[in-house]
């Protein structure tokens, strides 16, 4: 099966809209999260986040890699191309982080290995 090119923007997450209301009142459509421990620390303020926080934070790029363009960088949709050409097992989704580099987001291990180890 060809893999779908997607972009399901920078955290990959479906974010249903929500009312002007909902987003003034502060009401969230997820609460994954407990309330967070604010402390500090040397007199500045800081946030407890538990162990569980930080790996549900890491889910969404478990089979990322980032993509360094130093000197000019070529359109998204010739990189997305590119990877639409490369016949992978899942979808891709290729994301601008700065002008020079690029978020490549892939569904499984299988095509995460295959584009780490390809060189160029």
């Amino acid at each position: 099966m060809a893999p779908k090119l997607a972009d399901h923007g920078f955290l990959g997450i479906s974010n249903p809209s929500r009312s002007f209301l909902q987003v003034l009142s502060g009401s969230s459509a997820s609460n994954d999260f407990p309330k967070l421990r604010v402390s500090s620390f040397r007199g500045m303020h800081s946030l407890w986040i538990s162990d569980d926080e930080i790996e549900a934070l890491t889910v969404p790029f478990q089979f990322a890699l980032v993509g360094f363009f130093p000197t000019k960088r070529p359109s998204l949709d010739s990189i997305r191309k590119f990877f639409l050409n490369l016949k992978l097992n899942g979808d891709v989704s290729v994301t601008l982080l700065d002008p020079s580099h690029v978020l490549i987001k892939l569904e499984n291990d299988l095509d995460y290995c295959r584009i780490f180890c390809h060189r160029s």
